[in-house]
């Protein structure tokens, strides 16, 4: 059976009980699935390119895939945070990054998927703005460069939240007052991780994005 892998970060990423109702959207793909194809979420919280190759995250994606196996990769969040052990520049060490992990699996027979980042709820004067710079740019000219699909998410996510206003979007996210729920007490305010709504819009997005470029892992 083709396996359909995930390598991201805490937007795509499997949560534990005691961070609910923080959710992936790799946790609400698998409706989307094409008959015969499973899926596994390598995902994890808080990872660059840079941490997800030094970790072994990659490492492991690149032992347990087969020739045939699908990977979706969709790493940009964390590339422009101050730490030495989890930055990198969109041109530069992103790029290198995500050439190691592509080409290597492609060497296999493994296909590859780029897809940029989904947008943060960042809005100033009722627009919501852009906040990833020129990774979502950097990773389409590397995926035209390979000659692999490229998903943009970074500006279809921003249209759905500029579409749906400030007030809104604000279910898609964790931001939300205080008694809500039990493991926020005291409330949350969270632009970037995905309550269960926005987990499967974004699922569903990122579907559509497949569909569109014909990709057969996704009905």
């Amino acid at each position: 059976m083709p396996v359909l892998f995930l390598l991201g970060d805490s937007t795509c990423a499997h949560k534990t009980d005691s961070a609910r109702p923080e959710t992936g959207w790799g946790e609400c793909f698998e409706p989307y699935l094409a008959p015969g194809f499973e899926i596994v979420n390598l995902a994890v919280n808080g990872r660059s390119t840079e941490m997800a190759i030094h970790e072994g995250i990659f490492m492991k994606c690149f032992t347990q895939s087969r020739k045939g196996d699908w990977v979706i990769i969709q790493y940009g969040h964390n590339e422009s945070k101050p730490e030495v052990y989890r930055r990198t520049t969109p041109y530069g060490t992103y790029q290198l990054n995500l050439r190691i992990m592509a080409s290597n699996l492609m060497k296999k027979g493994v296909n590859v998927v780029f897809a940029s980042s989904i947008a943060r709820r960042k809005f100033e004067c009722g627009v919501c703005v852009d906040t990833h710079g020129d990774y979502p740019a950097a990773m389409k000219a590397l995926a035209d460069e390979l000659g692999i699909p490229f998903i943009e998410m970074s500006e279809r996510t921003r249209s759905l939240l500029n579409s749906e206003g400030e007030e809104k979007s604000l279910r898609f996210f964790m931001n939300f007052g205080p008694g809500l729920y039990p493991n926020y007490p005291e409330g949350r305010e969270d632009n970037t991780h995905l309550r269960p709504e926005g987990a499967a819009m974004v699922a569903s997005l990122i579907a559509e994005g497949c569909r569109e470029k014909k990709l057969p892992f996704v009905k």
